[in-house]
């Protein structure tokens, strides 16, 4: 799966993306909601950019808690998750399930593919890249004339942290 144009090669950024790359990416997602007859509305652009400015992986309620209560204009539970699926659907957003029933979101655009440890006892996520792996599907799809439309992998365990604290949880 390729992420949204302004991919930038093996890094992931620990800062919000510069003004003008969330523009971009704010004026590449009106156009696909466009292109699929979806409104564009104050309330979507505020979801949006507040899902670019995060740097973690969020649950929607998260979100929807802190739009509701945040300042300026309260943007309703279901427009977050409604946005957010959008966001999923056109590859602005990457939705990773956690060894519960739980998705939790991050978003791709200016960050390199990368896969997900997630710890099972206190829930965090560890991002690295597999690029073999990926090397690998983007191989096997090919022998066999597949079109990929996009790969997760997570795996699950206990983290060092966890594991210190508990030694016999390994």
């Amino acid at each position: 799966m390729k992420y949204p144009t302004s991919r930038r090669p093996n890094t992931v950024s620990s800062s919000s993306p510069p003004r003008d790359e969330t523009d971009r990416a704010w004026d590449e997602f009106v156009d696909r909601l466009k292109t699929r007859g979806e409104r564009v509305t104050r309330s979507r652009e505020r979801v949006f950019r507040s899902v670019m400015n995060r740097h973690d992986h969020f649950r929607a309620d998260e979100l929807a808690q802190e739009l509701a209560r945040g300042p300026g204009r309260r943007v309703s539970r279901g427009t977050v998750y409604r946005t957010l699926a959008l966001m999923v659907e056109t590859g602005f957003v990457r939705a990773v399930r956690d060894g519960g029933a739980h998705y939790h979101y991050e978003h791709t655009y200016g960050h390199s593919r990368h896969e997900h440890m997630i710890c099972e006892a206190c829930g965090s996520f560890i991002e690295f890249d597999a690029l073999e792996l990926a090397r690998a599907i983007d191989k096997r799809c090919r022998e066999r004339r597949f079109r990929e439309r996009t790969h997760r992998i997570s795996v699950f365990g206990i983290c060092e942290t966890c594991a210190e604290r508990s030694p016999g949880a390994e």
